[in-house]
């Protein structure tokens, strides 16, 4: 029986750790987008992607006049009515939102590659950071 002894090197320790950031980095980003947005009146619109293709498909019938408005929208709260322009700020905002958080992830993805050692990096404050930017 023969044994093979396997060494680590720091570097091979630091990659690991790099990889792991970008990761949880990305899986942190993607709950940020899923989490959507609140729109001035208080309306909380989540931002995956059923709801961002409904609101665009809405806003595309309502520009050719395939549907009018009101609107009956289904809320994480229940059903609300929206008017043709608030169904294009929801549309907006949430696309607005999913792009902030993809270019928060992109800085902080920077920042994590170029640290020394990813192991203490704060990913949340580093992106929450970056998103407020």
């Amino acid at each position: 029986m023969t044994f093979e002894l396997k060494i680590t090197t720091a570097e091979q320790v630091i990659e690991q750790d790099r990889a792991k950031a970008l990761s949880s980095l990305a899986d942190f980003r993607w709950q940020c987008a899923m989490a959507g947005v609140v729109l001035p009146g208080g309306l909380h619109i989540p931002g995956d992607e059923v709801t961002r293709l409904s609101l665009s498909g809405a806003v595309s019938a309502l520009q050719q006049g395939m549907i009018s408005e009101p609107l009956a929208w289904k809320t994480p709260t229940g059903f609300v009515e929206l008017t043709q322009v608030q169904v294009e700020a929801a549309a907006q905002a949430v696309v607005q939102h999913i792009q902030a958080c993809f270019v928060a992830e992109a800085t902080v993805a920077a920042q994590i590659e170029a640290t020394g050692d990813p192991a203490g990096f704060d990913i949340q404050t580093a992106f929450g950071a970056a998103l407020a930017a």
